[in-house]
């Protein structure tokens, strides 16, 4: 058995060493050639210049590893030789030594060829040094032509080739005697980012030719073409190698770089006439190659700046470089105060010693006089350097002298001269007094820009067109007695008196300037001018409404007021103990009830102090407490602190108006409680029996049907508990209410905004009429501006921020998975709903398919409940239902006791077929449910009766206490995050001693994740308003559609 074949010595080596070899061993020159048994190696003598020992050893064959040595200068430099080949070749001849077995062998093989490819690829390469020629045409054009080898430089006859080639780590054939090799030739790195660079100008066709880098020809192949936007960046590189430049018949060996320079000079001087002139010296000794920007001069390269280029394509232009530009009197001012800079910024300028003697430069001063006669203010405006003096609308006629000029700060002064609506007759500046709007312009807006570059004289006339002292505005505002209104004053220092309202005219129409009747003109663009124009915007007030310098608002303006006068103000003692109430209810002492039945939180005192603080004035608000903090026990003690004479109203849900009986009972048995309940006629009776009650319950259902009956009577107090039942202005039901009269209005709602602003605005024009603009413009303001109005009116405390020792709520997710079936079916409807929804879109028409797109929706979160909630003989299963009912079961086992809201009436009947299933008793709870069972299922459950307390989402929103839940399960999402918040809040409030879970039930990949997502998303805008507010999403806009189908 051979030890090694031929095939394998061939892939070894480079082709040429391994030719070298092989002819070496032919000629048979490989001598002495033997093996040694113990050190494992193979010893032979190779005949060349000299005689070369070699050595090929396998002793540590066993670990892959063979040693290789040859004493020729080729092994020492490249660690691989042609005489290491012959000796292989020989040892090929031989037959395996009877201490090689067949395993040996094989590792023999593995490890000369792993040693010899080792030796190959770590052998030091032969450098390829290259040379670059670069041809500057007079066509504009720069060329690149390369040259490259080892002893002798080959010209690159295709340039695209040679890239390719050597970029790609492949072969190049040059001429029959000479191939680039990778596996024996390397570029230095220098040089190979200049090749990537020639590669990237062609890979991103960076081309600066109509025919492209190459043409058709030979010759060009072998140039490249450098592209102008990276000339600069290659120059950079090539002047660090050996490079040639090529112009004309001119070569220059290296590269010279010089930026921001120019390889010309300027001179200013006399000519033969005695004449100024101005001289380019070294311009025609240059090439510019304008696509380079590049200028080129006795060998080396200048990249001037934008500002010398400019000078340089004006020299070019007008040709001043093949002769002398002659500078006349006229223009010598010009030119040394306006060109001479910029040359001087750009290059080099002599200036003869003649013309040095004959320059003048001195500092500028500018003068201007102005006067006035009965038809316009007259303007002289003149230059002085030193004793000499300019007219800027007239010629210069020195011609002895040339004065350097500051044209920077004449040029400012005419722009300003330019804009004053001055007009100029040939003798003089005038502006003519028949128009106001001009002459205020000019002197108070051009003449205070014109002392700073200007010397002034005015004379009197025109100083009496200025107020000596600028008149200053104050505001005072008083409470007046017996009355809901404040009287605000105005006044204006310097001002008489009968000219104040019609200067408050002024200010209200927004007018930039007022003359008094002594001619002065007064600015009204001053802060404090503008923030009486903000305050009159604010408060609609018209010039009309302005009496005398006063005008009345109503008192709930009054934080308003404060924030809004900038001005200098005085506030009566009235007026700011107003204040203060409303800005400090915790500070104030309204003494509580002594025969109130409870005590109270200090936040509930706060919220007692606020509704006595408004009341004070006869002003309404909105208590807008976080769930469970008791607004219904602060609202009772601030009507049992009313005098006992009062009558006062409540409305509330039906749900909770016994509730509220047994809560005034409770806490307040002296009240006389009235619940206005029952059939028309019952209601009628219970009203005419209830004649002695101070307090009156009813219903939002029922009091629209009875206004005939409350707006003919008068109350002292109307309060409406959840709100959020009058959000909706046009409704019946808000309008009636807005029909009762009431000396002072309190809402009470957790969620004053369930789905937009207007639902706060709504509210608003129940209890505080006029206190917020029109719907429209209501609309238009921010969500800070809205905030401001009213900040003073909104009471609102979260749990986590007074109920410190309030057990946590902690909030996770479920996530559920479809069945298959529930799957199939949820993905038809999906791309159903997706087609019908796209198209209404596309056809402009998503309004009007509005209601249809959203019962789509509906379908889909009712097939992650249930299919069966609208689908007849479903058999199947909901994977949402079946982990539920898991849950439910553990938790028991547990000790849990929960509370699980639904707002599909036939998903509960659902869940209850399969609680009774497991022998799970529960209570159920839904719209129809009666208020006096109401109040008995809660009390029953929250005294330890039954583990489940069913609820319907919207009926169980309000009014219920179910503080022995510490479980909530939300079995599906509401549009409106808000609701969940509430029914979570039924369990987690006062009186809670444990900590509670809210669970929110996700199938997950379905509309439930965008729902959930969108929930969390649209808090941020209400939160700016109210603190912290909670969403809307029961009207979905277009783009909410769009997310939630993933159109």
């Amino acid at each position: 058995m051979k030890i090694i074949n031929r095939n394998v010595i061939q892939r070894l080596f480079p082709l040429h060493i391994y030719e070298r070899g092989l002819k070496y061993y032919h000629e048979d020159r490989v001598r002495g050639l033997s093996y040694n048994r113990h050190e494992e190696a193979w010893f032979a003598e190779v005949e060349g210049t000299e005689d070369y020992y070699v050595d090929i050893q396998f002793n540590e064959i066993n670990d892959g590893k063979v040693k290789t040595y040859c004493e020729c200068p080729a092994f020492d430099s490249y660690k691989s030789c042609k005489h290491i080949v012959a000796v292989l070749l020989k040892i090929s001849d031989q037959r395996v030594p009877n201490r090689f077995d067949e395993k040996i062998t094989t590792q023999f093989l593995d490890g000369i060829l792993s040693s010899q490819r080792s030796t190959h690829f770590e052998m030091e390469k032969i450098p390829m040094m290259v040379e670059y020629y670069v041809k500057l045409e007079h066509n504009n054009k720069i060329w690149l032509e390369l040259k490259t080898g080892v002893e002798h430089r080959y010209v690159i006859r295709n340039v695209r080739e040679f890239l390719e080639h050597v970029l790609n780590n492949e072969a190049h054939f040059f001429t029959n005697r000479f191939s680039f090799d990778p596996e024996l030739h390397y570029f230095l790195q220098q040089d190979i980012q200049i090749l990537e660079m020639l590669q990237s100008f062609i890979q991103t066709g960076d081309i600066f030719t109509d025919r492209g880098y190459y043409s058709e020809n030979a010759y060009d192949k072998r140039l490249f073409l450098v592209p102008p936007i990276a000339f600069f960046q290659l120059i950079e590189l090539l002047k660090e190698r050996s490079t040639t430049v090529e112009i004309g018949k001119s070569f220059y060996q290296g590269m010279e770089i010089v930026k921001d320079a120019l390889p010309f000079d300027f001179k200013v001087a006399h000519d033969d006439k005695k004449e100024l002139v101005l001289q380019v010296e070294g311009f025609k000794e240059i090439k510019y190659f304008t696509p380079y920007k590049m200028i080129f001069s006795a060998g080396v390269f200048y990249f001037p700046n934008d500002d010398q280029l400019k000078v340089m394509n004006q020299i070019k232009r007008f040709g001043v470089a093949s002769q002398e530009l002659p500078i006349s009197t006229e223009t010598a001012d010009l030119f040394f105060s306006e060109v001479l800079p910029v040359l001087k910024k750009v290059s080099h300028v002599e200036i003869s010693d003649q013309v040095t003697d004959e320059i003048i430069e001195l500092p500028l001063r500018a003068k201007m006089y102005l006067q006035k006669n009965e038809e316009a203010i007259l303007g002289k405006l003149s230059y002085h350097y030193g004793t000499y003096e300019i007219d800027p609308f007239a010629k210069r006629k020195e011609k002895d002298v040339i004065i350097i000029r500051d044209v920077e700060t004449e040029q400012l002064i005419m722009n300003l001269i330019e804009h004053s609506n001055f007009h100029y007759n040939g003798k003089e500046l005038y502006i003519k007094m028949t128009n106001d709007e001009e002459v205020y312009d000019f002197l108070y807006h051009i003449l205070p820009i014109l002392d700073q570059h200007v010397e002034l004289f005015l004379t009197s006339e025109i100083q009496s067109l200025i107020v000596e002292t600028e008149p200053t505005p104050s505001t005072t505002v008083n409470v007046q007695t017996g009355t809901n209104l404040l009287e605000i004053g105005f006044d204006i220092s310097g001002v008489d008196d009968d000219e104040v309202k019609a200067m408050i005219q002024a200010v209200i129409e927004k007018k930039r300037f007022y003359r008094l009747n002594s001619g002065a003109l007064v600015s009204l663009e001053g802060d404090e001018y503008r923030s009486m124009q903000r305050f009159f915007d604010d408060l609609h007030i018209k010039g009309k409404d302005v009496q005398d310098g006063n005008v009345t608002v109503p008192v709930y303006r009054g934080a308003q007021i404060d924030e809004l006068i900038e001005t200098k103000k005085s506030y009566d003692p009235s007026f700011r103990k107003l204040l203060h109430q409303l800005k400090s209810p915790d500070e104030q002492v309204f003494d509580i009830p002594e025969n109130l039945q409870a005590s109270l939180r200090q936040y509930q005192e706060i919220g007692y102090q606020w509704f006595k603080s408004l009341s004070e004035y006869h002003l309404g608000g909105i208590l807008a407490d976080d769930m469970g903090l008791g607004k219904t026990l602060q609202t009772i003690t601030y009507l049992l602190s009313e005098p006992s004479d009062k009558l006062h109203l409540v409305i509330v849900p039906s749900s909770v108006i016994y509730n509220w009986r047994n809560e005034c009972q409770k806490f307040a048995p002296d009240l006389k409680v009235a619940v206005i309940t029952g059939s028309p006629e019952e209601r009628e009776q219970l009203m005419n029996q209830a004649k002695e009650a101070n307090v009156w319950i009813t219903s939002y259902g029922t009091v629209r049907q009875d206004v005939n009956y409350y707006k003919e009577m008068k109350f002292q107090t109307l309060i409406l508990d959840e709100a959020q039942y009058i959000k909706n202005y046009a409704t019946k039901t808000s309008k009636a209410i807005r029909e009762i009269v009431a000396e002072k209005r309190f809402a009470l709602s957790g969620t004053p905004i369930e789905n937009s602003l207007d639902e706060l605005w709504a509210i608003f024009q129940v209890i505080l009429p006029g206190l917020m603009p029109g719907q429209k413009e209501f609309r238009q303001l921010g969500p800070g501006k809205i905030a401001s109005l009213t900040r003073p009116f909104i009471l609102r405390r979260l749990k986590e921020e007074v109920l410190t020792e309030l057990p946590e709520k902690i909030e996770t997710v479920h996530v559920s998975e479809l069945t298959k079936e529930q799957k199939e079916l949820y993905v038809g409807y999906l791309q159903e709903l997706q087609e019908v929804t796209s198209a209404s879109i596309a056809a402009n028409n998503f309004q009007q398919n509005r209601m249809k797109i959203l019962a789509g929706l509906t379908r889909l979160r009712q097939l992650c409940c249930h299919p069966s909630l609208f689908i007849e003989n479903y058999e199947g299963k909901s994977g949402k239902l079946d982990e539920l009912m898991e849950s439910v079961q553990t938790m028991i086992e547990n000790g849990k006791r929960m509370l699980i809201f639904s707002q599909f009436t036939s998903m509960h009947d659902l869940i209850i077929n399969e609680l009774e299933k497991l022998n799970i008793d529960y209570f159920y709870l839904h719209g129809q449910t009666p208020s006096k069972d109401r109040v008995e299922m809660s009390e029953a459950f929250n005294n330890g009766e039954k583990n489940v307390f069913l609820i319907s989402l919207r009926a169980g929103g309000t009014g219920l206490n179910l503080t022995g839940a510490d479980t909530v399960i939300l079995y599906d999402l509401w549009w409106n995050p808000a609701v969940e918040d509430q029914a979570a809040g039924r369990a987690h409030r006062f009186g809670q001693k444990n900590v509670v879970q809210v669970i929110r039930y996700i199938t997950e990949g379905t509309i439930e994740e965008k729902i959930y997502q969108l929930q969390q998303r649209k808090r941020e805008l209400i939160d700016q308003v109210i603190k912290p507010g909670e969403t809307m999403l029961s009207s979905l806009s277009e783009d909410d559609v769009r997310e939630l189908l993933s159109i």
